[in-house]
């Protein structure tokens, strides 16, 4: 995967990184609170060779010889008679609280202690450093007793220690980010290389051998808005539904569809709302058009448009209305509805009657385009079969809920009634900055403009 690839998959999966870094400096909050702070003390000792004679030759002896010895004198910080020595004093040494450091190249040795209490570290860094000089004044003292050939002196002693050396928030909080940064993009991986929902369109033409028609992006302002095309409205979005009409009208030029089933494999994936706009935009474009609801399964068209859903499709194909009874004017010039009417108790006998195709012909006659809006192709089988009765039908795929072995399975089901597939649009897609840069309107133009006698959305995502 390139760099870009990562980027948007962190911008795609951004709930699950931004968990991640959540966690990670939660953890790290938690972490720097519930320890217990830690105060450290140090004291630098000097350890030189006596020069009693003051020859030249000598000190620079005694000083190989302090530098030697030095190395051996931090194993005695940590011995128990050290240990001991500071006990005597009063005071108790925590385990590993005293250790002892040499700086490389000199004869300079510094002892530290560490306590949770200031006062403690400052008085167990003295303790030490006063028992470990009797100690090698002890070890260094000739037999004769003459002066000891080594002198361990305070160089500078230990200070009241003002801030703490453990916890440190800022380390703490700045490693809790990393490492929460690098679960959430990990599980940002996992979740991606685990995820079978369509992603891009890309994936999609691998599915499906036919064409792609275009993209709706997601528009988190179309439950409160209607079917948004109309002459005024140069959105981004109805600049793709545009794209859609002018893809399905050239898909095949010498035939073209006119009978056209909207359909998609699962509910709540957008093909009601798409019925609508692409009847709108090819409303806008001067073709006549007729909506058909024959969604009996949970209708929409009708409540979306504001219209009469009493008398409709069922009327007509029992003998209840006549056609002309139950088409209805919607919107604009050009655009006619035929809504579900009364729900049949068994809508997929009902479709599969010859009433259906007599009326699909008489519809075809009449208008330029027909839209027929039908249930999920993967629960019921009423989209095959009007799909198999049309001149074809567009596939609508969800961004990031669709399925691909659902996308798979809906094909088949197409090829099984030797349906066409005229192609997919996929919806609710996230929105690029691309298309927020460039929205195609001109000044004071609405981002989208009302059909009249249209009421609000009240769901986009049939």
């Amino acid at each position: 995967m390139s760099l870009r690839g990562y980027l948007l998959l962190v911008r795609e999966r951004w709930r699950i990184v931004t968990a991640g870094l959540t966690l990670g400096a939660g953890v790290a909050v938690a972490a720097t609170w519930a320890v217990v702070p830690v105060y450290e003390a140090e004291v630098t000792l000097f350890v030189s060779a006596q020069d009693v004679n003051g020859d030249a030759a000598q000190a620079y002896q005694g000083s190989l010889m302090s530098q030697q010895k030095v190395k051996s004198y931090t194993r005695l910080v940590t011995t128990g008679r050290i240990l001991q020595e500071v006990e005597r004093r009063g005071l108790v040494p925590e385990p590993d609280s005293i250790r002892a450091d040499v700086q490389p190249g000199t004869v300079l040795l510094t002892i530290t202690a560490t306590d949770p209490t200031p006062s403690r570290a400052q008085q167990l860094a003295d303790a030490a450093a006063e028992a470990f000089r009797g100690l090698v004044a002890e070890l260094e003292k000739p037999t004769s007793g003459a002066q000891p050939a080594v002198a361990v002196k305070v160089v500078e002693p230990a200070r009241l220690p003002r801030t703490p050396v453990s916890p440190r928030p800022v380390s703490n909080g700045v490693l809790g980010v990393l490492l929460g940064l690098a679960a959430g993009v990990g599980a940002a991986l996992v979740r991606n290389a685990l995820d079978t929902s369509i992603r891009s369109v890309e994936t999609l033409q691998d599915l499906v051998a036919a064409p792609s028609l275009g993209t709706v992006a997601f528009d988190p302002g179309a439950a409160a808005r209607p079917v948004i095309t109309y002459p005024s409205a140069s959105s981004a979005r109805a600049e793709s539904l545009r794209r859609i009409r002018t893809n399905l009208q050239f898909i095949d030029v010498d035939h073209p569809a006119r009978t056209v089933v909207i359909t998609s494999s699962m509910p709540c994936e957008g093909k009601s709302t798409l019925t609508c706009d692409l009847a709108v935009t090819l409303a806008e474009a001067g073709r006549t058009v007729v909506v058909v609801d024959a969604d009996f399964r949970a209708s929409r068209i009708a409540d979306y448009l504001g219209l009469e859903s009493a008398v409709g499709l069922t009327s007509v194909l029992i003998g209840h209305a006549s056609l002309e009874e139950a088409l209805q004017p919607c919107g604009r010039r050009g655009m006619t509805v035929l809504a579900s009417g009364p729900t049949p108790p068994n809508p997929s006998e009902l479709l599969a009657s010859r009433y259906v195709v007599d009326l699909l012909e008489l519809l075809a006659a009449r208008f330029d385009v027909v839209l027929v809006d039908t249930p999920p192709l993967l629960p019921v089988t009423d989209a095959a079969i009007l799909a198999s009765r049309c001149d074809g039908a567009v596939l609508v795929v969800r961004h990031g809920k669709s399925k691909k072995h659902q996308v798979k399975e809906s094909v088949n089901a197409l090829e099984a009634v030797s349906a066409r597939l005229l192609g997919t649009v996929t919806t609710m897609t996230p929105r690029t900055r691309v298309s927020e840069a460039y929205p195609y309107r001109r000044a004071g133009d609405p981002e989208t403009a009302p059909l009249p006698r249209t009421p609000a959305y009240r769901d986009h995502r049939a």
